[in-house]
């Protein structure tokens, strides 16, 4: 494990964020732990820099962490890169594991480890409505990928189904490895080496193992990156190649 995530995770820890692995307060456990990854100095955390607070303002310029729903950042995002460089940090979960609190009764499940495993394509998907800025000098895409630990509560419905499921607190415990996308030849990394020359959504959705509309999403923002060209159309669907010159 990367030591500067592990001594992130102990300084959050050593804050008392959390009881007995359940979140106590607003931030996420995993928010709090990426932020004080990306910046160990608390001072240089939650500054306000004109009508927005940045989550850091420090040596690299401005880190906004994002943990879902990236399209909220987009006007904050255009305000930030008008004075300082911007990196946007979103998490993936490769490997999960769940707890499970009964709200009724407080008992806690074991962990389990859950069958859904998120990829960087989870991120890269999720990007698409700021996909205006990747081209940016001042802008650059950092995903962690992750382990980490879901707490969730629920309670049961007269048939023993699980219902009213609330996640309580989402805990990293591994940092596996971390993708950065500051220019295009980035991008070049996700198009899978299996495809055809020419291709459309729904092979690169084959190839990468995603969904549809997570490859539709992902092919827009690699055609606006220049990473790939379009070449016409199969019915409805887009046909896609590589840029010639790579």
């Amino acid at each position: 494990m990367n030591d500067r995530f592990i001594q992130a995770i102990e300084r959050v820890r050593k804050n008392g964020k959390t009881v007995n692995g359940i979140g106590t307060y607003s931030e996420s456990t995993l928010h709090a732990v990426l932020k004080n990854y990306y910046e160990p100095d608390p001072s240089r955390h939650e500054l306000r820099l004109g009508k927005y607070v940045a989550d850091i303002i420090g040596q690299e310029g401005i880190i906004e962490i994002q943990t879902h729903q990236l399209f909220r950042l987009k006007e904050k995002i255009s305000n930030f890169l008008s004075v300082s460089r911007v990196s946007v940090v979103f998490p993936v979960i490769k490997d999960k594991y769940v707890v499970w609190s009964d709200a009724e009764t407080g008992k806690m499940s074991g962990k389990r480890k859950s069958t859904k495993h998120e990829t960087v394509y989870t991120a890269v998907s999720e990007l698409y409505p700021l996909r205006e800025f990747i081209l940016n000098p001042g802008f650059r895409f950092i995903v962690p990928i992750i382990t980490a630990v879901d707490y969730k509560s629920f309670k049961r419905n007269k048939y023993g189904r699980k219902t009213d499921v609330h996640r309580l607190n989402c805990i990293p415990i591994d940092l596996i490895d971390e993708k950065f996308f500051i220019c295009s030849d980035d991008y070049e990394y996700l198009i899978p080496a299996d495809l055809p020359e020419i291709f459309t959504s729904a092979d690169f959705a084959r190839e990468a193992r995603i969904s549809k509309s997570s490859a539709s999403n992902v092919l827009r923002l690699l055609y606006d990156a220049g990473v790939v060209v379009r070449t016409g159309k199969v019915g409805n669907a887009w046909k896609y190649s590589k840029k010639k010159n790579q």
